[in-house]
Formats: C-alpha cells, sequence, structure tokens
C-alpha cells in the first residue's frame, strides 16, 4: 500500500473542508443577502458528489481499499478533516468577526413570522423565541460550531456508508463486466 487510509482521508479532507467553508459562509452571509440560502441548499445537494468523487479517488488509488469497511473509514475521516478545517473558519468568523450572529438569524426569523400572513398561528413560536433571545438562552458561537461539527460529523458518517456501499458494488460490477469480455 502507498499510504494509510489516514493519509488518503487527511488530503481529501482538505477540498472537503473549504467546500464546508463555502457553505458556512453562505450561511453567515444569508442574514444581508436573501439569495445566499439558496446556494446552501444546492452546495448542500452536491456536496455527497463531492464526497463520493473522493471516496472513488481513494478506491482506484489503492484497490486494497476497495472494501466497503476501509471505504467507509476514509469517507468519516475525510469528512472529519473537513469538518474541523470548517469549524476553525467558523468559529473564528463567530467569535471576533460576527459574535452577533445567532441572534441576528433568530430575530430575522421573528420578523419573516410576524411578516407572514399566518403570523397569528405562530404567536407562541414568535413569542417564545422572543423571550430566548431576551433570556440570553440561545446557543454561543462556539456552542453553535460545535453543534454543527457533530451534526455534519454523524451525517457525513452515514453517508459515507450509503456511497460506500455504491462505490464498492458499482466497482464490484465493472470488474466482473472487464474480466468478463
Amino acid at each position: 500500500m502507498n499510504k494509510s487510509i489516514y493519509k488518503y482521508a487527511a488530503e481529501a479532507g482538505l477540498p472537503v473542508g473549504l467546500y464546508l467553508t463555502l457553505m458556512a459562509i453562505f450561511l453567515f452571509v444569508s442574514i444581508k443577502i436573501e439569495s445566499a440560502t439558496s446556494l446552501i441548499f444546492l452546495l448542500a445537494a452536491g456536496f455527497p458528489f463531492l464526497l463520493g468523487y473522493k471516496m472513488r479517488r481513494i478506491a482506484v488509488a489503492e484497490p486494497a481499499y476497495m472494501k466497503v469497511s476501509a471505504l467507509w473509514l476514509g469517507g468519516i475521516y475525510t469528512v472529519i478533516f473537513g469538518t474541523l478545517i470548517c469549524a476553525l473558519f467558523s468559529g473564528i468568523y463567530l467569535v471576533f468577526v460576527d459574535p452577533g450572529f445567532i441572534n441576528s438569524m433568530v430575530m430575522n426569523a421573528v420578523y419573516s413570522l410576524e411578516g407572514s400572513p399566518m403570523a397569528s398561528e405562530h404567536s407562541a413560536t414568535i413569542s417564545l423565541m422572543r423571550d430566548a433571545v431576551d433570556a440570553h438562552l440561545l446557543p454561543t458561537g462556539m456552542e453553535f460550531v460545535s453543534t454543527m461539527g457533530w451534526l455534519t460529523c454523524f451525517s457525513g458518517s452515514v453517508l459515507s456508508l450509503i456511497l460506500s456501499l455504491i462505490i464498492v458494488k458499482t466497482g464490484t460490477r465493472r470488474k466482473k463486466l472487464i474480466m468478463g469480455n
């Protein structure tokens, strides 16, 4: 073997981390630029393709890793390394650049709900959100980053399992077709 699965994952983690950071940037500017929200969803839809591409490259570079367990581990570590990169930049932003981001986001949601035609139906939710802001019950920037990091790692783990099953299945099928001809 040329490299360990951890080295492959660390190398793949850099572009994944930059991709996740780009998603975070769009989240942070979505308060000021409403169209940024739709870009977050487009990037989220593209994430499985990026991760699958990186995992497939690991399998092609090292055929010994063309197993579900090895690719799953590689995918998990790729997402962990990428999440660490994103968490670093997000933490810096939320602590030093815009520490009031969470409050702004919640208050933006309150104003949107109040301006909707069904505001009366959401009065309890609006009141609860206002009370949370007033009582300083919202998470800090670092708590938000930590929660998002855990969510990203868990989601990435599940996604890596699904992608590793697909990659191994299609790789095995492709190998049988080549050997049969």
